[in-house]
């Protein structure tokens, strides 16, 4: 029986020592006010350091609000709630401090101290746990009481708030002195109070008490939740890590969230609201980084998504699936494989733990592999049969025959059936790493969305190849801004070189029985890493614009686009012209498809090839380019203006869908570490004037021509030739002219840019079957010589006339007219 509590009847409320402690009135602001007026006030200074500190414990306080712990009320006015928000972000900080400390990264811990001391001038001096131990010593001596079912009584009575001491911390204290011998804890109360030396060694200890509690660290809330949900016994086989540290910061407009761990794995969010959440999961690999071993994987990865894993079968999955609304999708690109999911918010743990599972935890069967062994190829000849979709692919093969972006992006039939279960698991052990894994949300709480990832063991994924402490040492910035700018703080993985080369070529398929002819013809533009030229191309795409010869409808349609209104109304015999772009990392592939009757296609390359000149032409001056008869109408002013109303209409209008901020949000974290705001892309496209318009269309010119065609393809590659020549650049000059010009005995022309040699043979009979070979050759490649003979002396000049002046082609020429000359020269 508990003794009278006479002492409690005098004692201070929990608000009113909240108060006392923090030094206010009753009329004093809030803990929730002062942060939001110090918000204001860092947003105005620009105080990069304070900023995000106060972000972040805003952000905690929201996720508080509406997730309250253990079904107990959370009041932001409540500066005792409030209070233990910052305790939990205060222990996040000491450990952070302590992990960088251990790992030699003192500047690290160095930015967490000052952020630490950020968040410590909210609260007032922490207790130690000597002091606590003595005011709760004192109250179970008043109380009379001892054992574990006193506890409630003391914490009540004890008069410490949570801005003193975490809540955790004060229980842990007062259950180990209930349980503990009175003369025990007599002796050690007595033994503090009586030493002065004592009261210094508690002071000195409180700085460090975060490191040694280890059961506090463990308890923690905040960055490190346990999961609410017990684990299923399966479960139990994923390793979870209770020591996950890592770093929140937000956007410049406090939209964006993005943490990055140091495994490399980053995770961001926009709390958009709505009545739907999406979230995604988006692996660094794809088609381009797959070499001869592995073509086709990534097709087959995505083939796999959502079939057997850890802790799912093929039937539970597809039944999770169905219970969430089945909007839940995979996809595999050239650069990215991505897993999305759209749901009810409260589905965002479920969806979250199938793309896990998918993603970090698949199994490969046989049963799987055979079943895509015996289906791919019906998706194969599918493909084959739409000219919509096959054409890309043969498009991107042509252009960039050195492989990166010019491999297959579906699995070819001789690679499917050399798949195995193993080589399956080996390239998912070797791409699927943390630092090339982005996992993104859309109206999901950052805080929720972290625990979610920590739970399903996203944190615990290892690295490729740990860093050398020598990179640690010597970084400047800190490990959050070199995960974002390289796609992880331990980027070693081992790829093959990826980076592009754009070689331009032609591809014919003849297929004389269709309805309609198809062409494509692109050259190389710019990459996702030349920020303006992916502007300047996006508005040249709304400029030329097109459509179809049934094309309804108005502007939003294309119907005063240039190839509307200066092709498809002007030639009634083209079916179709659409320009096209397709953007990657560093490299780009800008064009236009169209389609036509058969035997027109020699005149629709001529004719698409015009447009693209016409934009690229200088106003009142004639082009220098390959068409001297190309229409001289550059880029209007009015033209360039509603080409980019269009554009911002197309991208405001395609943000509305929760799917696409999804994937915009995914992707540019992935691909730059920073989330460009709709608003700033905006007055990117507004920034773009005529000039920057034809300056693109003219370094599109500027490199060789990928040509496609297939259909009635007959004769075709004599139209198109003059499209896929250009000039000798500087470094062509240096590496293939000049040994001609040094030794080959070839000089240059000075009126014009062209080479001229003369040879003399023995007699008539020889210069003609020279001339006869020469001749020959020229027909093979389509290219001839100006030549004069005079009996036994051949006199001849190479240039190419479709582009003024020399180019390849001149320089295969005159390698084989000097064999020529050798063969029967040496016969003489």
């Amino acid at each position: 029986m508990f003794a009278p509590r006479l002492y409690f009847r005098a004692r201070p409320t929990t608000t009113a020592v909240l108060r006392r402690c923090l030094g206010s009135t009753a009329d004093a602001q809030t803990l929730d006010a002062r942060l939001k007026a110090d918000l204001k006030a860092a947003m105005k200074a620009k105080d990069k350091v304070r900023l995000p500190v106060i972000k972040g414990i805003l952000s905690d306080i929201l996720y508080a609000e509406k997730n309250p712990a253990g079904g107990a009320s959370f009041s932001r006015g409540s500066d005792a709630d409030v209070a233990a928000i910052f305790q939990r972000a205060i222990r996040r900080r000491h450990d952070s401090i302590e992990s960088f400390v251990g790992g030699g990264r003192e500047d690290l811990a160095e930015t967490e101290r000052a952020k630490l001391a950020i968040l410590q001038g909210y609260l007032p001096t922490q207790l130690t746990v000597e002091q606590i131990e003595e005011r709760a010593n004192q109250v179970i001596q008043q109380l009379g009481v001892t054992g574990s079912k006193a506890m409630g009584a003391v914490m009540r009575d004890i008069g410490i708030s949570t801005a003193e001491a975490p809540k955790a911390k004060i229980a842990e204290v007062v259950k180990r002195l209930l349980t503990s011998s009175p003369a025990a804890r007599i002796g050690r109360y007595s033994q503090r109070t009586g030493s002065l030396g004592g009261l210094a060694a508690d002071r000195q200890s409180a700085a460090c008490y975060m490191f040694k509690n280890a059961t506090d660290r463990q308890s923690a809330a905040g960055y490190r939740f346990k999961s609410t949900v017990t684990p299923a016994a399966k479960d139990a086989s994923i390793p979870l890590n209770s020591k996950t540290q890592y770093v929140t910061e937000a956007s410049a407009d406090g939209k964006t969230l993005v943490t990055a761990f140091p495994n490399g794995l980053r995770i961001t969010s926009e709390a958009n609201p709505g009545h739907f959440a999406a979230v995604g999961v988006y692996v660094d690999a794809g088609s381009r980084y797959e070499d001869g071993s592995t073509s086709g994987y990534a097709h087959l990865m995505d083939r796999l998504a959502f079939r057997n894993s850890e802790r799912f079968t093929s039937a539970e999955a597809m039944a999770a699936i169905e219970k969430l609304g089945g909007s839940i999708m995979s996809s595999s690109s050239r650069e990215c494989i991505m897993y999305q999911a759209a749901v009810f918010p409260q589905d965002v743990p479920t969806a979250v733990k199938l793309l896990a599972d998918t993603t970090l935890r698949p199994k490969f069967l046989p049963e799987d592999v055979g079943e895509l062994q015996a289906t791919v190829p019906w998706e194969l000849q599918d493909v084959e049969s739409k000219a919509d979709m096959f054409l890309p692919e043969k498009l991107h093969e042509a252009a960039f025959r050195s492989g990166t972006l010019g491999n297959p992006l579906l699995c070819p039939i001789s690679q499917l059936h050399s798949a195995t279960v193993d080589s399956l698991a080996e390239y998912h052990e070797r791409w699927y790493r943390p630092e090339r894994i982005v996992v993104a949300a859309i109206g999901v709480d950052h805080q929720q969305l972290i625990n979610l990832c920590i739970d399903n063991g996203f944190a615990d994924l290892a690295p490729s190849h740990p860093a050398p402490a020598a990179d640690q040492s010597n970084s400047n910035g800190s490990w959050f801004r070199k995960i974002l700018a390289t796609g992880g703080a331990n980027s070693r993985i081992a790829v093959p070189s990826c980076k592009s080369v754009y070689t331009g070529g032609t591809w014919f398929d003849s297929k004389p029985d269709v309805d309609f002819t198809q062409v494509y013809l692109g050259f190389k533009s710019a990459g996702i890493d030349d920020e303006h030229g992916l502007y300047v191309y996006a508005v040249l795409q709304m400029l030329l614009g097109g459509g179809g010869s049934f094309s309804a409808g108005g502007p939003g349609k294309g119907m005063y686009s240039r190839l509307y209104t200066r092709v498809l109304n002007q030639h009634a015999w083209i079916e179709s012209c659409v320009a096209f772009h397709h953007c990657y990392t560093d490299a780009g592939l800008f064009g236009i498809s169209a389609s036509c009757r058969p035997r027109n296609e020699h005149a629709l390359f001529d004719v698409i090839a015009t447009e693209i000149e016409a934009v690229a032409a200088t106003s009142g001056k004639r082009s220098s380019f390959r068409r001297p008869y190309a229409s001289q109408e550059g880029a209007s002013l009015f033209e360039v203006k509603r080409a980019k109303n269009q554009l911002k209409s197309n991208l405001l209008m395609n943000l509305e869908s929760r799917m696409v901020q999804l994937e915009d949000l995914g992707r540019q974290i992935q691909v730059s570490g920073r989330k460009v705001p709709a608003e700033a892309m905006i007055q990117h496209i507004e920034a773009i004037t005529p000039e920057d318009i034809r300056k693109g269309a003219a370094e599109l010119l500027a490199s060789p021509a990928t040509v496609l065609a297939q259909g009635y393809v007959d004769g075709i590659s004599h139209h198109s030739y003059s499209i896929m020549v250009s000039k000798l650049s500087d470094n062509q000059r240096s590496l293939k002219l000049a040994p001609l010009l040094q030794d080959g005995g070839w000089k240059l022309q000075s009126e014009r840019d062209a080479i001229h040699k003369s040879f003399s043979f023995a007699n008539f009979n020889y210069a003609f079957a020279f001339m006869t070979a020469v001749a020959l050759q020229a027909e093979k490649i389509d290219h001839h010589p100006e030549w004069f003979n005079v009996y036994n002396r051949v006199d001849i000049t190479l240039s190419t006339h479709d582009c003024q002046g020399l180019s390849s082609r001149d320089i295969d020429l005159a390698t084989h007219i000097d064999e020529a000359a050798a063969k029967y020269i040496s016969q003489n």
